[in-house]
Order: structure tokens, then C-alpha cells, then sequence
């Protein structure tokens, strides 16, 4: 009988230390904070002696990671947390947090942008958007320009280099469809982001509005989303027009509308990320800082689940902070917590 040789893995965590809001909207706020000393983790001990190795042992670890975003009630990133900072439940059970790092690691990021007649204005609502979050990109990050109508079109795979973003976006020039597959576009982003490491996001510029072409639903999309470790950061285009037209719709057209922005809004939340509904160019330069400050101002948590779960079922996540003094005012503020709403575990 041969026996099997497996790998026992060991959970080893390099803390990056020195985190800052280099392009935060407000650089003071959650910068190197005064942190309350937090408690000892449950079950240390100072003796010293080690606990016997068992030859032969085999360990199957399932390790569940996900990126937290933490931010003072004003949407500021806090940086400088430390692990013990964290409290992690999974269906409501507290974990032990094993893997921790604040990462300031390059960005990996796909900008979707919606290219169809549906609503708003071409310029101001796609190109100018777009090239500025492009401009907004750091020299070392990756990107890649996606496009879509009635189907997702890549028209510049991942690179660093700007230019060959913009050359992707001059092929941006006039829509020639009004049906949008929105749906689509984004589980197939999110599919095609799976096998790439690192620090992911999605810069999702559109109306919300999938004209039923998609061969993907709305559920299956947002199923994609929870179970991705990209983070989608969805922003509303064609607020100016909704506002200028609205005296025009219907209330159905109204309903659909509203029903567009809770689908921006679900899809961000849904992966910890968030979502922008503008109604002026002026304030697209805010977004990409917030943004940024956001992506570059994460923590990386793990765990393994105290029960091993194999039903192939989402379990919730939540992620817990103390209440620290991050502005120096003397009283402690209280922070939010943004991060994936859940995990998928496997299916035996």
C-alpha cells in the first residue's frame, strides 16, 4: 500500500508595517492613531515548553481569507490596527484571526465601463470618468479596460502603462447599441479575475441597467460577487440626466431606475466595496481619492473555521472593531467595518 505524503501547512504572517493615507481626502484623520492597548490573545502562555510532534500527522487546512476596510464615520481609511484589533464571526461564531497584514501592495484593477445608448452623456458619463480614474492609477499598479453593450469587450489587457489605457479608450467613440448586458460583464470579469493574486478591485462605471439580453441573472451575478475576493467599486453614470428627464418618466420608469442604483449598490456591498451615485463631473476627482485611499488602505484577514464546513453553502461574515480616537479629540469614534458579506465553502 503506498502511502500518501501530505504537506502540513504552516500560517506564516509578515506584517507590513507603516501604513498612511498617501491620497486619503483627509490625510491627518486615521493616520498613525494612538490605538487603546488591546487584550492578549485568549490562551497565551509564557510556558515555554513544546508541544510533542506527532509523526505522520496530517492537516487539512481550509483557509478562509477576505480583505477589511476600516473607516471613521466620515468614510476616511484608518490605518495602523493591529490583529488584536479584530474580531472575525463566522455565522455568528467568533474565530481566531491566524493569517493578518495592512497591505499597501500594487492594485490589480479592471475598469468596466458601460458603452451603450441607454442614458446620460457620452463625455461626461464615460470618457471623462474613465480617464480619470486611469490618471488616478500609481506607476506600478495593472489595469485593463473593458468595455460592454451587448457583450464585454477587452480593449486593453492588464498593463502598466497609461498610454495604452488611453488608446483603449479613443476606441470608445460612438455607442451602437442601446441594450446593455451588465450582468454578463460582470461575472465574466469577476471569473476572469479568479486566477490572478494579489490585490483585486472593479471600477464599474454604469447606469445599473441590464436589458435582459444577459445570459446570466441578476442572482448569479451577485452569487459571483459574494464568493470573489475582488472588491467591485460601482459608480451610477447618467445622474445629471436622471435628474434633468425625471419630471418625464413614469413611475415604472422610475421604479427601474431605482432598481438600477440598488443593483450598483448590492454588487459593491456584496464584495465590501462601495458605490457612488454622481450627479456632476466635479465630483468624479473626490471618488477616485476616496477610492484609492480605500484599495491601498486594507487589511488582510484569515481564519480557519472552528467547524470545518463542506455543505457547499454561504456562510456570513462579520468583522468587529473597537471604538478608537482616531481624530485626538480626547473621545473615542466609532469606525466602520466594510468587507465581503460571506464565503461559499466547499462541497464534498
Amino acid at each position: 500500500m503506498k502511502i500518501r505524503r501530505l504537506l502540513v501547512l504552516t500560517i506564516a504572517v509578515f506584517l507590513v508595517a507603516g501604513m498612511s493615507l498617501a491620497q486619503g481626502p483627509k490625510r491627518d484623520i486615521g493616520k498613525d492613531v494612538p490605538l487603546t492597548p488591546a487584550s492578549p490573545d485568549r490562551g497565551t502562555s509564557n510556558n515555554k515548553e513544546q508541544v510533542p510532534q506527532v509523526p505522520g500527522l496530517s492537516i487539512d487546512v481550509d483557509v478562509v481569507s477576505f480583505d477589511v476596510v476600516v473607516t471613521d464615520q466620515s468614510g476616511n481609511p484608518i490605518s495602523g490596527l493591529e490583529k488584536q484589533h479584530f474580531k472575525v464571526f463566522d455565522d455568528n461564531v467568533e474565530q481566531t484571526v491566524t493569517n493578518f497584514s495592512p497591505t499597501d501592495a500594487p492594485l490589480t484593477v479592471v475598469i468596466l465601463a458601460e458603452f451603450s445608448n441607454t442614458i446620460g452623456y457620452y463625455f461626461d458619463d464615460v470618457v471623462g470618468p474613465t480617464a480619470g480614474f486611469i490618471n488616478s492609477l500609481r506607476a506600478d499598479d495593472w489595469a485593463a479596460l473593458v468595455a460592454f453593450d451587448i457583450r464585454p469587450e477587452i480593449l486593453t489587457d492588464f498593463t502598466k502603462n497609461k498610454n495604452q489605457l488611453f488608446d483603449g479608450l479613443r476606441r470608445m467613440r460612438i455607442p451602437a447599441y442601446s441594450e446593455t448586458c451588465l450582468y454578463d460583464a460582470v461575472y465574466d470579469t469577476l471569473q476572469r479575475l479568479e486566477n490572478v493574486d494579489g490585490k483585486k478591485a472593479i471600477f464599474l462605471l454604469s447606469s445599473g441597467l441590464d436589458t435582459n439580453i444577459s445570459k446570466h441573472t441578476y442572482g448569479e451575478a451577485l452569487k459571483k460577487a459574494e464568493a470573489s475576493d475582488t472588491m467591485i467599486y460601482s459608480v451610477g453614470m447618467g445622474q445629471f440626466a436622471r435628474l434633468y428627464y425625471e419630471r418625464y418618466f413614469s413611475s415604472l420608469d422610475q421604479i427601474t431606475f431605482l432598481q438600477a442604483d440598488n443593483v450598483m449598490r448590492s454588487l459593491a456591498e456584496a464584495t465590501g466595496g462601495a458605490a457612488w451615485f454622481p450627479r456632476f463631473p466635479g465630483e468624479y476627482p473626490g471618488i477616485y481619492e476616496m477610492i484609492s485611499a480605500n484599495l491601498r488602505n486594507q487589511y488582510s484577514l484569515g481564519f480557519v473555521p472552528k467547524v470545518r464546513k463542506t455543505d457547499g453553502k454561504q456562510h456570513k461574515l462579520r468583522v468587529e472593531v473597537p471604538n478608537l480616537d482616531v481624530n485626538r479629540d480626547g473621545k473615542p469614534d466609532k469606525l466602520k467595518v466594510r468587507h465581503k458579506k460571506g464565503y461559499y465553502a466547499a462541497k464534498s
